[in-house]
């Protein structure tokens, strides 16, 4: 027995050798994607995520996550860099889009344990207004040197409730910062329940 053991560690050791060792580096030009997109399947209409849960850093929306509504504060939407991290700061060039794809959205109820609760409800949804619905954002993004990821910080306001209605939010990477979008994966929008 002693003998078939030392054997077969012998052939093992011979065997793995062998085998190629395969080089994983990045291989490209680096670009940018917004992380709940990459994670969440894609309206219909819209033909990108359209989100009505606050987005988690690197999971997928769920049922059990808090609902966007106007009493949030702010929601932390994170960029994802594709490449190897860099020595310097770079930065993520991003725009703001004028209008819904949407006229109306099955908005749910909010999630356990989230304050004051609000029943499931079809929304009419009209464009967010800047300074009305949500402080002005910069349009660019960092990424810190060493790091993966930057982060765009959207502070919503609450400017009173507003029945039977929600607005949208649109996020677009662009091409105005150093590093360039996925263009697969460079739209969000995000749903911001009113009532």
């Amino acid at each position: 027995m002693k003998k078939i053991l030392i054997a077969g560690i012998v052939s093992l050791s011979l065997f793995t050798s062998c085998i190629k060792q395969i080089d994983k580096t990045f291989q490209g030009t680096s670009v940018v994607e917004i992380d709940p997109t990459v994670l969440n399947s894609a309206n219909a209409t819209a033909g990108y995520p359209v989100l009505t849960r606050i987005p988690r850093l690197g999971v997928p929306i769920a049922t059990s996550d808090f609902t966007l509504r106007r009493l949030n504060g702010t929601v932390r939407i994170r960029v994802n860099l594709v490449g190897p991290q860099s020595d310097q700061s770079q930065t993520v060039g991003y725009k703001i889009m004028a209008a819904s794809p949407l006229t109306s959205i099955a908005f749910p109820a909010t999630a356990t344990g989230q304050t004051p609760s609000a029943a499931a409800a079809t929304l009419s949804i009209q464009n967010a207004v800047s300074g009305t619905h949500y402080t002005a954002l910069s349009g660019t993004c960092t990424i810190a040197p060493q790091t993966s990821f930057g982060f765009i910080d959207v502070a919503i306001i609450n400017n009173g409730p507003t029945a039977g209605q929600a607005r949208f939010l649109g996020i677009q990477l662009d091409s105005s910062g150093t590093l360039k979008p996925n263009p697969n994966y460079n739209k969000i929008g995000l749903v911001i329940d009113q009532r």
